[in-house]
Order: structure tokens, then C-alpha cells, then sequence
């Protein structure tokens, strides 16, 4: 009789060895309480929120979200819901994420993120570079300037007086 219960008990997906008390059915597969854990930090998972990646893993949310998510281009950090969130706020701009509060002017420091109607609220990039209006002319004018400056030194340079 032993041996048809050893039989029939449901093998954990973990650590391979029978469940013979509580099982816990997650992923359609049985496991020790225990041993339904994250992949990253280890931490039990019964009845917590979870998800898994496409290979089966499973990761708590906080792990999922620091390997998964995508990365802000200012400070390379990952960007995930706030602490009592299940909503990520990004801003996508020039093919790159942003947390709302780096995505700003990189002269100036205005915040880009304002929901404002005046120009100086919105993003006028130029050679990969996160600027306001204001800052954006004043980069174009003064590499308008410089460009103007070696254009006509060079024109001297080349030039010859007979």
C-alpha cells in the first residue's frame, strides 16, 4: 500500500522530491509551498502576486521588473511602477525610454515631462541631446556661429594674394 501512495504522489517541479503534505499547483505544475520561490532573491511566492518569462521562470514582480523592464537613457536604472502601482509611466523619446523626472532639458534642466502648452515644455532634440526650445536655439546659433567662423578661416587659409 505504500508504494501505490509513493505512487500517486505529485512530484515537486523543484526540488523533484514527493509532495506529500499541502501542495501548491502554480504554472500547472506542483510544488512545496516552499519551494515555489523567485528565481532571483528566493523569496517564497505563495500567494503573492507573481509572473513568469518566457522560459518558465518565475520572478516576484520587483525582480521581473528589474531584469525585464526597459532602461531610462539618463540614468540606466529600470524604469517600473512606483511602490503601490501596477502602472509603469515612461516617456519615449529619440528610440529611448525615460523616467519622467530625468526626461529633461540636459543645458537647463527643465523637466520635458510637463503637460504644458508653451514651447519651452517640449522636446526639441538635436544630435542625441535632450533640450528645451530656448537651449536648443541657443546650441544652433552658436554652432551656426563656429561653423561660419571655420568656414571663413578656411576660405582665408586656401586663399592667395598675387
Amino acid at each position: 500500500m505504500l508504494f501505490y501512495l509513493q505512487a500517486t504522489l505529485q512530484l515537486c517541479n523543484v526540488c523533484n522530491r514527493p509532495v506529500k503534505e499541502r501542495v501548491l499547483k502554480a504554472i500547472g505544475k506542483a510544488f512545496h509551498p516552499g519551494c515555489f520561490a523567485c528565481t532571483i532573491c528566493h523569496k517564497g511566492l505563495e500567494g503573492i502576486p507573481f509572473t513568469v518569462d518566457a522560459s518558465g521562470q518565475v520572478y516576484c514582480i520587483d525582480d521581473f521588473h528589474k531584469r525585464y523592464a526597459p532602461k531610462c537613457g539618463i540614468c540606466s536604472q529600470p524604469i517600473t511602477p512606483e511602490k503601490g502601482s501596477t502602472e509603469t509611466i515612461r516617456i519615449v523619446s529619440m528610440d529611448k525610454s525615460f523616467h519622467p523626472e530625468c526626461y529633461k532639458c540636459e543645458d537647463c534642466g527643465t523637466s520635458l515631462a510637463k503637460k504644458g502648452d508653451q514651447d519651452g515644455d517640449k522636446c526639441y532634440p538635436l544630435d542625441d541631446h535632450l533640450l528645451c526650445r530656448r537651449c536648443n536655439t541657443a546650441r544652433i546659433r552658436s554652432l551656426t556661429k563656429a561653423n561660419s567662423i571655420n568656414f571663413d578661416f578656411s576660405l582665408r587659409s586656401r586663399t592667395t594674394v598675387t
